[in-house]
């Protein structure tokens, strides 16, 4: 099923022919309706679907990739951050059940459609920010204009709309250190007056959770093994974030021994154990 066909169809029949003919008001309570969003469950055991990741600037050369292909996706920083094109994070909402039933995509999976929208301006490049939870939200692709691309022209309404829903919805819930610290970073000065509307999520059945897990733990996996001069260098990351062992590497890419220093990668390895350690960083939730 495709999100976008169905939010379409929605406006369609209420006499509109595309979402540039539909005031502001009306377009915040749409996307209200329509918009998707991680669990609360996720966001308490699993804060950032890709701690170890962020998004880069393209540069028209990388000189640690000399190679025929310039593009840096799947690339390390200089501190050891996989380089994405919001790739591990914007599937999440597809081919998953979503809660309640009764919602308007119904009972099928979403297959396309969707955006994965960052709701403040400027931090895909902070991975404390790229990946968190309280930072995203799925969207129509008709609808995304309106969150994702506000930082290059005026915020419109739905910009700060959306953050007050996240506020809302997550802040309070979760005091483990790092993600406080995450939430400093936000600015959510304003407060807006939000319309009564029903949330739709992505139904964590402990599915994405284990997802996210894994990734990390695979990415610690990765690294540590890099460090211990005792055992062999584990298979890759990615094709183009490897130790220069395993099948179908990009070879023309700097192994991330040769990329990263030593002290780099272990702190990337501490950073992302406390990921997985939140034990006693969540509040009570009260029913």
């Amino acid at each position: 099923m495709n999100a976008d066909v169905i939010f379409t169809n929605e406006i369609e029949s209420l006499g509109y022919s595309n979402v540039d003919g539909i005031g502001s008001k009306e377009l915040v309570e749409l996307a209200l309706k329509f918009a998707i969003w991680p669990s609360v469950e996720t966001y308490m055991r699993a804060p950032w679907l890709a701690p170890f990741a962020l998004r880069r600037v393209r540069y028209r050369v990388e000189n640690n990739a000399p190679g025929p292909k310039r593009d840096l996706w799947g690339l390390p920083t200089e501190s050891g951050y996989f380089s994405d094109d919001n790739s591990l994070i914007k599937s999440i909402a597809l081919n998953r059940p979503l809660k309640p039933a009764v919602n308007p995509y119904g009972v099928t999976k979403i297959k396309s459609g969707l955006v994965c929208c960052h709701i403040w301006p400027r931090t895909t490049s902070f991975p404390l920010l790229f990946s968190f939870v309280p930072n995203l939200v799925w969207l129509p692709k008709s609808l995304a204009k309106y969150s994702d691309a506000h930082s290059t022209q005026t915020p419109h309404a739905l910009h700060f709309a959306l953050q007050q829903v996240s506020r809302d919805r997550y802040s309070g819930f979760n005091l483990n250190p790092r993600v406080q610290k995450a939430w400093q970073l936000l600015d959510s000065d304003a407060t807006v007056e939000l319309p009564a509307f029903a949330f739709t999520e992505v139904n964590d059945d402990g599915k994405v959770i284990a997802l996210v897990h894994k990734r990390i733990q695979r990415m610690i996996n990765f690294l540590e093994g890099t460090l211990d001069p005792d055992s062999n260098m584990p298979k890759r990351f990615s094709k183009r974030y490897h130790a220069g062992v395993g099948a179908g590497i990009d070879n023309s890419v700097l192994t991330v021994q040769d990329w990263l220093s030593a002290d780099a990668r272990a702190d990337l390895v501490s950073e992302m154990k406390k990921c997985l350690d939140l034990d006693g960083g969540a509040a009570t939730v009260e029913n």
